[in-house]
């Protein structure tokens, strides 16, 4: 091939002066680059991030001791702090509340209690509240009352590295 088909088919800035070997070099390292791009999952064009939601403040629970059965009354303000998130709560998106409870040594086969005690619908500022019942067969002593937001994307999914805190909580009694 002569220099003019080189400049021709490819253009003055893949010739500059090189041999065509280095030209058929400097494709294949482009075609590799290319296929090593696709293969890996990256992408070319940038993805954009999906929007991260804010967590909700820890949440209010009154009484803070109750008995299995007891019924709580669960309240947020809404967002968390003054972190880089969405304070405005997408339609459809709630809070998951669970409680949480450090089980007695005296029952080998489990280490903690977690159970789901429903969910609250925010307003749109993040704010919620509604009552949940205690379950019957928690074990007596301190538990965490927890809220997770659910349908929204958080700061920790959308960057899982973040080192995120656990879920908004707030502590309460059991009592016998």
């Amino acid at each position: 091939m002569t220099e003019r088909e080189i400049v021709t088919r490819h253009g003055p800035a893949l010739h500059d002066g090189a041999s065509p070997r280095a030209v058929r070099v400097l494709r294949l390292a482009i075609v590799v680059g290319v296929a090593l791009t696709a293969t890996s999952g990256c992408s070319i064009v940038e993805a954009v991030d999906p929007t991260a939601y804010c967590q909700p403040e820890d949440p209010v629970v009154t009484p803070q001791s109750v008995a299995p059965g007891d019924v709580l009354q669960v309240e947020t303000a809404g967002r968390e702090g003054d972190v880089d998130c969405e304070p405005s709560i997408p339609a459809g998106a709630r809070y998951e509340v669970a409680i949480t409870s450090e089980v007695p040594d005296n029952d080998p086969d489990m280490s903690r209690y977690s159970t789901s005690l429903g969910s609250l619908d925010p307003d749109s500022d993040g704010s919620a509240q509604g009552t949940v019942r205690v379950p019957n067969d928690i074990p007596i002593g301190t538990a965490e009352v927890s809220l997770r937001l659910q349908g929204a994307t958080t700061i920790c999914d959308v960057d899982p590295n973040i080192g995120c805190a656990k879920n908004p909580f707030t502590p309460i009694e059991i009592i016998e």
